[in-house]
C-alpha cells in the first residue's frame, strides 16, 4: 500500500502514514472554506510575532506579502489546495512555503492547530451570524411592507388548524415579523457572547512565548479580548452549537411559515397563489401547479435539525482537551448555513411575489361561527353575567346554528332570545368579521389600530 509522508510531524514516526489514514483524516475537501478567516488569523499572528520580537521586521513583512499575494489567489479562484496537506491551515504554511521557504515554519511558533481552527471557525461564525441577521432583516422589511398593502384584508385565525376568530392578515404577517425579529437578536446575541479570542492558547496549556501579546491579536482579529483559559479554549465548541442552534430556530420559523402557505394555496382555501416562477408542474397531471419551493424549505428544516444533533453527539463524550473528533463539526455546520441562506431568500422571494385572494380570505373568515367570542363577550358587557355563563348560552345558540346550516348573524333574534331574551338586535352590529377585528384593540391585538401601531414599531426596529 502506498504510504504518505506529513510535513508536520516527520521527525516523531519511523514510518509512513497510510493512505488509509489520509482519506479518513483529511479536512481540506471542506475546511477551505475557512481559507480567508485563516489567512487574516496568519497575517495578524505574523505582526505578534514581531512585536514579540521573534520575527524580524524584515522577517514580517516577507510572510506579509506572501500572505496577501495567496490571499489573492483565493480570491480569483487560481488555487489549487492539496489532499497531501491535510487541512486548510497546513496548506496556508505550504504555500507559505513555497514562496518564501524555511521562513515560513516561524509563524507556528508558540501556536497550534487546535487553537488556530478553532479562532478561525468562531471568525467564521461570526461573519455568518452577521450575515444571517442581514438577510432575516431584508424580509423583515417586505413583511411590514406587505402588511401595510394588506391592511384591510381579512381573514380566518386558526387554532387546531380549524377556523378560530376573525384577524387582520396583516397580524398573521406581524407575527411573522416577531419570529423573526428574536431569530436576529439570537444572531446578534450570539456574536456578543463570542466575542473572546482562543488564539495564543496553543494545544492546550498556553505558549511559553509569553511575550506573545494575546490583548493585541483579540483586538486585531475583532473580538473583545482573549479567551480566559486555554484549556477551554482548544475544548469547547458551545458556539457551534449555539450557531447551530439559531439556525434550527430559523428553520423552524420558516418551515411552520411554509406549511401555512402550502395549506393556503390549496382549492380548499384559495387564499394564496405562488408565482409560476416558484412552482413546478406534474409530469402527468396537466393542471397542477406545485408549492414546490415551498415545500422544500419545509423539509430542509429537517436536515438542519439532523445537523445540530450531529454536533450535539460528536461532542457530548469527548474528555476536555482536543481531540480529532472535533474536526467533524465543520462539515454539518457549513452545511447548515448554506442551507438555511438559500431558504431565506427564497422565502423572501416568496413574500414580494405572492399573489393574496382578499375575497376568498373574507369569506372564510365567517365560516366556522368565528364570532361566537364577541357574541359571548356582548353578554358579558351588556347582560353583567359572568363569562362561563355567557359562554354555555352562545355555545348552544351555536348548536342551532349549525343545525340550521346558518351563521349565528343569520339567525333571528327570536332564536337568540329563545337562549338568552335580554339579548337586543344591536348585538347583531358585533357579528361581524369587521366589527370582530374592529374591537380587539388591546396591546398586541388584531384590530387595524393596532396593527398600525405594530408596524410603527417594527419600522422602528428595522431602521436601527
Amino acid at each position: 500500500m502506498k504510504k504518505t509522508t506529513n510535513p508536520l510531524w516527520g521527525g516523531r514516526f519511523e514510518k509512513e502514514n497510510s493512505t488509509l489514514l489520509s482519506k479518513i483524516n483529511n479536512s481540506i475537501s471542506f475546511d477551505y472554506e475557512l481559507g480567508f478567516h485563516d489567512i487574516k488569523l496568519n497575517k495578524v499572528y505574523a505582526h505578534a510575532l514581531k512585536k514579540a520580537k521573534l520575527l524580524t521586521n524584515s522577517e514580517n513583512q516577507k510572510i506579509q506579502k506572501a500572505l496577501s499575494q495567496i490571499e489573492k489567489k483565493m480570491i480569483n479562484n487560481n488555487l489549487k489546495f492539496k489532499d497531501e496537506y491535510e487541512d486548510i491551515h497546513m496548506n496556508v504554511e505550504m504555500f507559505l512555503k513555497e514562496k518564501i521557504g524555511d521562513l515560513a515554519g516561524k509563524i507556528h511558533t508558540g501556536k497550534s492547530r487546535n487553537d488556530q481552527v478553532v479562532t478561525d471557525l468562531k471568525m467564521w461564525i461570526r461573519d455568518k451570524s452577521a450575515s444571517l441577521s442581514k438577510k432575516i432583516l431584508e424580509i423583515q422589511k417586505v413583511i411590514v411592507k406587505k402588511a401595510e398593502e394588506q391592511i384591510d384584508t381579512i381573514m380566518p385565525g386558526f387554532t387546531h388548524s380549524q377556523n378560530a376568530q376573525p384577524i387582520l392578515f396583516s397580524h398573521y404577517l406581524m407575527c411573522i415579523f416577531e419570529m423573526l425579529e428574536r431569530d436576529k437578536k439570537r444572531f446578534n446575541n450570539l456574536f456578543e457572547s463570542s466575542n473572546e479570542c482562543p488564539l495564543g492558547s496553543g494545544a492546550l496549556v498556553g505558549t511559553n512565548f509569553y511575550t506573545i501579546d494575546r490583548e493585541f491579536i483579540a483586538k486585531e482579529l475583532g473580538f473583545k479580548k482573549p479567551t480566559e483559559n486555554s484549556l477551554d479554549s482548544v475544548s469547547d465548541r458551545d458556539f457551534v452549537i449555539e450557531f447551530a442552534a439559531n439556525i434550527s430556530f430559523v428553520a423552524l420559523h420558516l418551515s411552520r411559515i411554509a406549511e401555512d402557505l402550502i395549506i393556503w394555496s390549496g382549492i380548499q382555501y384559495n387564499f394564496v397563489k405562488f408565482p409560476d416562477s416558484l412552482c413546478t408542474g406534474s409530469s402527468i397531471m396537466p393542471q397542477k401547479k406545485n408549492p414546490d419551493a415551498a415545500e422544500l424549505i419545509r423539509s430542509k428544516s429537517g436536515r438542519i435539525f439532523g445537523s445540530l444533533i450531529n454536533i450535539f453527539t460528536i461532542l457530548k463524550g469527548l474528555p476536555l482537551g482536543y481531540s480529532k473528533d472535533l474536526q467533524e463539526d465543520k462539515e454539518p455546520i457549513f452545511d447548515s448555513y448554506n442551507t438555511i441562506k438559500l431558504a431565506l431568500d427564497v422565502i423572501n422571494e416568496i413574500f414580494k411575489s405572492i399573489k393574496i385572494d382578499k375575497k376568498s380570505m373574507m369569506q372564510s373568515s365567517m365560516e366556522g361561527y368565528t364570532t361566537a367570542t364577541d357574541l359571548a363577550d356582548w353578554m358579558v358587557k351588556n347582560l353583567k353575567i359572568s363569562f362561563r355563563e355567557a359562554h354555555k348560552k352562545t355555545g348552544k345558540i351555536v348548536l342551532i346554528a349549525e343545525r340550521s346550516r346558518k351563521k349565528i348573524n343569520e339567525l333571528s333574534l327570536d332564536i337568540l332570545q329563545s337562549i338568552e331574551p335580554r339579548i337586543k338586535k344591536q348585538v347583531f352590529e358585533i357579528l361581524t368579521s369587521e366589527k370582530s377585528i374592529e374591537q380587539k384593540s388591546s396591546y398586541g391585538g388584531t384590530s387595524k389600530k393596532q396593527i398600525l401601531n405594530a408596524i410603527k414599531r417594527a419600522k422602528r426596529k428595522i431602521q436601527k
